[in-house]
Formats: C-alpha cells, sequence, structure tokens
C-alpha cells in the first residue's frame, strides 16, 4: 500500500461518515479539511485528535501524540506512521423522509367518532459532536450515509411522531379535520421531542416538517361525520332564519307601534289646536261644537228617528233634543234669542275648558281647579306701541322694536327678577 503526504475526503455528498482508504502517512503530510468537516485521527481503536475546517502540517513538532504513531521504516527517506483517519461531513442532510405505516386511530372529540389518520413528511438533521456521532452512530461500520439516519431512526420516529399526533389530535376541542390543517403547530410541538432522540448520537434536528394529515376518503367513519355535519349546519341555518323571522317581525311591530304613536300625537294636536280656536270667544266653544256635532249624526240618522216614533218615543226624543239644545246653547244671562226658546228647561250650569290640561272647569274660575294654572293667559303687548304680542316673537310685528326676554311666573304671570328662584306674588317655583 503506498504511502500518502496529501490527505482529503473523496467521499460523495451524501456520506455523513468515511473513511480514508490509505493509513499509512508520512510525516509532514498535509491534512485538508473542508469547513462542512472534521477528521478524525484513530489508532489502536482510540481517537487520538479532532481537527476542524482547515489546512494542516502533520509533524512531531506541531502535533507531539504523532510520534506514537511513527513506525520503523522509512519511506523516501521521510519518516512515515500508520493510522486511520475518517471524515465526518457536518452540513445540514434535507429532505430525510418519514410517514405513518399503518393509520393512526383517534377519538374525533367534537363527534366522539373514531376515525383513521395518516401523515407523513421530511425532516433535516446536521451532526454536532462528531466524536459522539462517530462512537455511538458509526462504529465499527467505518461510514455511514443518509439513508442509514432514516434506517436506524424510523422506528423510534414513527412511534413518537404516532404518539404525539394522536395526543395532539385528540387534546384539541375542534374536529379532527379541522386540527389536521394546523400542521405547523404539530410540527413545532414534535420538534424538542424528535431533538432528544437524535441529541444522544451527537445529531440535532435543525428542521421537521408535516405534509400532510389526511384522514382516508374511503373511511366509513368519515362518511358519517359528514352526514352530522351536514345535519348540524341545516338546523344552525333554520334557527338562524327563525332568528331573522322574529327580528323582522319586531321591527315590524315597532314600527307599526311609532307610527301609530305619532298618529295619535297629529290628532291630539289637531283637536287641542281646533279646541284653542274655537273658545277664543271665552262662551265654551269647542264644548258646543262637538255638542252640535253629536245632535247633527242623530238628526241624520232617519232610520233610528223612525223606530223611535215607531215605538211611540218621538216625544222622549223631542225632550232630550231639547234638553241638550238647551245646554248647549245656554252662556249666561246674554243668552239671545235661544235663551227665550229654552225657557220652561232647567238650565245647565256652564263649563270652561282649561286650556293647560283640558279638563272641565265651572263657568268663572280664575284658576283650573285640576292643574292649577290661569284660565286666561296674560297676553303680551309691545312695549314701544302696545301691539299685541304671538308667544315667542323677538320683534313687534306693528313697530318692529325688539322685544326684551322677560322671565315670567308660569302661573300668575308676574315678572321674575334675575336669579329669582320662587314667585314674589304667589310663591310658586320658578320652572326651568
Amino acid at each position: 500500500m503506498p504511502i500518502i503526504s496529501v490527505i482529503k475526503n473523496t467521499s460523495m455528498g451524501n456520506s455523513l461518515c468515511s473513511k480514508v482508504p490509505y493509513e499509512d502517512f508520512n510525516i509532514g503530510s498535509q491534512l485538508i479539511v473542508a469547513e462542512y468537516e472534521e477528521a478524525l485521527f484513530m489508532k489502536d481503536g482510540v481517537i487520538e485528535e479532532v481537527f476542524g475546517p482547515g489546512k494542516y502540517t502533520l509533524t512531531t513538532e506541531n502535533y507531539p501524540f504523532l510520534t506514537k504513531f511513527v513506525a520503523k521504516f522509512v519511506s523516501g527517506g521521510v519518516s512515515a506512521y500508520n493510522c486511520k483517519v475518517y471524515y465526518i461531513n457536518k452540513s445540514h442532510h434535507l429532505e430525510l423522509k418519514w410517514g405513518t405505516g399503518t393509520p393512526i386511530r383517534v377519538i374525533d372529540p367534537v363527534w366522539g367518532i373514531e376515525v383513521h389518520v395518516q401523515a407523513r413528511g421530511s425532516y433535516s438533521v446536521v451532526v454536532k459532536d462528531g466524536k459522539k456521532f462517530f462512537l455511538k452512530f458509526v462504529g465499527a461500520n467505518a461510514s455511514a450515509v443518509e439513508q442509514d439516519i432514516v434506517k436506524n431512526f424510523r422506528a423510534a420516529f414513527i412511534q413518537n411522531i404516532t404518539d404525539g399526533l394522536a395526543e395532539y389530535l385528540v387534546s384539541k376541542e375542534d374536529e379532527v379535520l379541522v386540527t389536521c390543517n394546523k400542521k405547523k403547530a404539530l410540527a413545532d410541538d414534535m420538534m424538542p421531542i424528535l431533538n432528544d432522540i437524535l441529541d444522544e448520537y451527537g445529531m440535532e434536528l435543525i428542521n421537521y416538517y408535516i405534509e400532510s394529515i389526511e384522514v382516508p376518503e374511503d373511511d366509513p367513519c368519515m362518511g358519517r361525520i359528514r352526514e352530522l355535519r351536514i345535519q348540524r349546519q341545516e338546523k344552525m341555518f333554520e334557527r338562524e332564519q327563525l332568528a331573522a323571522d322574529e327580528r323582522l317581525g319586531f321591527n315590524l311591530r315597532r314600527e307599526s307601534s311609532e307610527a301609530d304613536r305619532y298618529v295619535s300625537g297629529q290628532m291630539a294636536q289637531a283637536d287641542y289646536e281646533r279646541m284653542t280656536i274655537r273658545d277664543q270667544d271665552g262662551n265654551n266653544g269647542w264644548a258646543r261644537q262637538e255638542y252640535a256635532d253629536t245632535l247633527k249624526t242623530a238628526a241624520g240618522n232617519t232610520s233610528t228617528g223612525g223606530a223611535f216614533v215607531g215605538a211611540g218615543m218621538g216625544l222622549a226624543m223631542g225632550q232630550a233634543m231639547g234638553s241638550m239644545a238647551e245646554s248647549l246653547m245656554h252662556t249666561g244671562e246674554n243668552a239671545g234669542p235661544l235663551a227665550g226658546a229654552a225657557a220652561g228647561a232647567e238650565a245647565a250650569p256652564a263649563k270652561l275648558i282649561c286650556p293647560s290640561c283640558n279638563a272641565a272647569v265651572p263657568a268663572g274660575s280664575k284658576f283650573c281647579i285640576n292643574c292649577g294654572k290661569p284660565m286666561e293667559q296674560k297676553k303680551e303687548v309691545c312695549p314701544s306701541c302696545g301691539a299685541e304680542l304671538l308667544p315667542g316673537m323677538k320683534f313687534c310685528g306693528q313697530c318692529g322694536a325688539p322685544i326684551a326676554v322677560v322671565n315670567k311666573c308660569k302661573v300668575c304671570g308676574a315678572e321674575l327678577q334675575p336669579g329669582q328662584l320662587f314667585c314674589g306674588s304667589c310663591g310658586a317655583k320658578k320652572e326651568d
């Protein structure tokens, strides 16, 4: 066997550990170690030295341990020595495949049905400790390639992967199919577990990927889950439709109620305005008009009148009409021509309507017996020309003079001074 003076690695790229085919080297040989390698010097089964990346001149002066390697022979006038040199490839070894040989049986946490899950993926490793890797993984084989990792760690990987995958799927609250799409989260959880396995052999897991986690399409359990999911979606749709119908009915009822309140308010406002206009003469015109409408309606009901006459009640009807007319037309001493027509009937007491609360008040009352407010509102006049002012006017409509804002008592109309909280005339509290 020739004696070599240059030592370098000539193995293939997928090699993790390779032995230099020669064992006899000259003193002063050049050792070349690439940046992705380590070189192990072994003599009599003992690793004497580990060389990192670089170029080394192997002499006894530089490396005293070579002294015991030197043999008793000389080659070309140069002393030689005998040893074994191993190169450890420390680059990343990518796309090492893994996969579950048989489906994993797990219970779906949502449906409580057993399903069968299959998974596959890849990983990449790197040799972290060359000496430890050589002693525990390579050993007497003297060489190792990437497929040796796949072959030797397949059982350990699959055992931990299947256990971790089953525990991960069951521990979540989602369906198995939903959890199967969270591959990165599961891969991150599995990294520390698999790293502990490789660390014992001087290797480190760089990346771990899960390509797919799926349930076989022909799995009958998966078909049952699909049926249950469809039924659940239908029930959810029905509940949403019922809720939408209820919301629509509620909104319609609310809008109808608001419309009724608006119409009622408009009608009440119209009645109030008509009452105000008809009572401007101070003779209870609004009530008189209502009585007049009632008499007109009764007079126009000929069928009812005919029935009364037929029953011999025409006289009673006439007396009732006369009494109503008397109470309608009676306005006091100045009743006019109507007073003579009703002279024989007993006069009904006259009533006034409170302009504030619409309560019936006896004639001649100055204050309402219901709310206590004055029956006649004091009219505002212009301080310049004496013209009557409407409520809210800021300028006189006759002379154009500005109207000063004066706070007055809402009860008696007396003027209130600034800061005064109670009326000095009637003692009523000032309203905000």
